[in-house]
C-alpha cells in the first residue's frame, strides 16, 4: 500500500480541542490504559487462576460490545481520517491522546522556530530497570521531530534516524523534548531533537525525512 501523496495530511501538528465526543473517548482510553498498567503487573504466579480466567472473560465481554460501534478503520484507517480525530496528537500510537498504545508524549503548537513537547513515562513502558525501554525513546523522537519538521512548510516521511542515547531515560519522571529544522535541500528535511530531564541531558536525534515528488508544495 503506498503511502500518501502529501505527508503534511499525516503529521497534522494541530492540537484539537477537546469536545464532548473526544472528552468521552479519552476517558475510556485513560481507563484501558489503567487496566493495561494493571494487568502488565499483575503476578500471574500469586493470583488465583479462576480470578484471571474471570478477568479475562470480563475484558472479552467488554471487547465484544466495543466491536459493533462505528470505527474509523472504515474510514480509511487513523492516518486517513480528516477530520480532528487525524490529528497527530489524537491518532499517533506515540502521542495520540485517543490511542490506548500511545505513551504520553505530547505539545502545543507554537510560533516559535522550536517545537517544545513533554512526556512522563509509566512502568508500562519499562525497559532497563527503572527506565524507559529504548524503543519507545526512538519512537517518540520519531514522533516529536516529524511534527517539528512542519515549521520547514513542507513534510516527509522519516528516510534516516539517528539517536545518541546519553543517558537511560528514567520512569515516572517528567521529560522535556525539543525539535527544530535544521535545513532543507530538496526533498530532504533536516531536523534535530534533545530530550532532557531535570536540566540534564539523556538524547540526541537526528532525521532526514524524505518528501515525495508529488508532496512538495507549489
Amino acid at each position: 500500500m503506498p503511502l500518501p501523496p502529501d505527508p503534511r495530511t499525516t503529521y497534522d501538528p494541530t492540537d484539537p480541542a477537546e469536545d464532548a465526543p473526544l472528552a468521552g473517548k479519552h476517558r475510556l482510553v485513560r481507563e484501558t490504559k489503567r487496566l493495561v498498567e494493571l494487568v502488565a503487573h499483575l503476578d500471574a504466579d500469586e493470583t488465583d487462576p479462576a480470578e484471571l480466567a474471570a478477568l479475562a472473560d470480563t475484558v472479552a465481554a467488554a471487547a465484544d460490545r466495543a466491536e459493533p460501534h462505528p470505527s474509523l478503520h472504515a474510514k480509511g484507517g487513523l492516518a486517513g481520517v480528516t477530520s480532528h480525530q487525524g490529528a497527530l496528537l489524537e491518532r499517533s500510537g506515540i502521542s495520540g491522546r485517543s490511542n490506548p498504545l500511545a505513551a504520553p508524549v505530547q505539545w502545543h503548537e507554537d510560533s516559535g522556530d522550536v517545537l517544545h513537547a513533554w512526556a512522563t513515562y509509566s512502568p508500562a513502558y519499562e525497559g532497563p530497570l527503572g527506565h524507559v525501554h529504548g524503543g519507545f525513546v526512538a519512537a517518540a523522537f520519531d514522533d516529536v521531530l516529524g511534527c517539528a519538521q512542519m515549521k520547514s512548510g513542507q513534510a516527509g516521511y522519516t528516510g534516516t534516524l539517528t539517536i545518541k542515547m546519553l543517558r537511560p531515560t528514567p520512569l515516572g519522571k517528567r521529560i522535556d523534548y525539543a525539535a527544530g529544522v535544521d535545513r532543507v535541500d530538496g526533498r530532504k528535511i533536516y531536523v534535530w531533537g534533545t530530550s532532557e530531564c531535570e536540566g540534564e541531558r539523556l538524547g540526541e536525534a537526528e532525521i532526514v525525512f524524505i518528501a515525495p515528488k508529488s508532496g512538495m508544495p507549489r
